[in-house]
């Protein structure tokens, strides 16, 4: 699955597709975007001109140190748009 320069709307449907094909599990991040804290990623939209596009936040392995993915992603991730 291609998970970067997507139009956000159709990459989350596929990804959720995805995730529940695969067992895995799916969940909206506190600033809506599609995660999966089993595969250490993040879908994020992020503006290029006038069209919005997708990137992935790849957050690893988080289980030692941090309590949710969110918890793991610096606080400069939060402000690229």
């Amino acid at each position: 699955m291609h998970l970067i320069g997507q139009v956000p709307s159709r990459l989350e449907d596929r990804f959720l597709e995805y995730t529940e094909a695969h067992g895995l599990d799916f969940l909206i991040s506190v600033g809506g975007e599609p995660m999966s804290e089993e595969l250490g990623l993040m879908v994020r939209a992020q503006r290029a001109r006038d069209v919005l596009l997708t990137r992935v936040f790849f957050t690893g392995r988080f289980d030692d140190w941090a309590c949710t993915v969110h918890d793991s992603v610096p606080v400069t991730e939060w402000d690229t748009r």
